[in-house]
């Protein structure tokens, strides 16, 4: 279903309704990662990332995913992460990726 914008449409799934109340596990995620909070989803991680040439590991996108509520596709995509570290160093809001995609992968 689509609502309608001045012209444009917008996806439901795309929407993200930040009034409403998020899934226990993502609070959570917040909880033991506050710096998550901080994803502007720039995409300066995915330019970096060893693992998305390989696999569909975009850090941004998994931050967006679990704000959508899409936490069991979140996890599956978090399995792909090396964990090297790269992404971090390139993060210009200080998220710690390392810990919160290692917080996602075990929800």
């Amino acid at each position: 279903m689509t609502k309608q914008y001045f012209g444009f449409s917008v996806l439901e799934q795309r929407s993200v309704n930040l009034d409403s109340e998020m899934p226990a596990e993502l609070e959570s995620l917040y909880q033991k990662e506050p710096s998550l909070r901080a994803c502007i989803a720039c995409g300066n991680c995915a330019a970096v990332c060893s693992a998305g040439h390989f696999a569909e590991m975009q850090f941004y996108r998994l931050n967006v995913m679990a704000r959508r509520g899409l936490l069991h596709e979140m996890v599956g995509k978090a399995a792909a992460c090396m964990l090297c570290g790269r992404c971090q160093m390139s993060c210009p809001r200080g998220v710690n990726i390392r810990h919160a995609v290692l917080m996602m992968s075990q929800l």
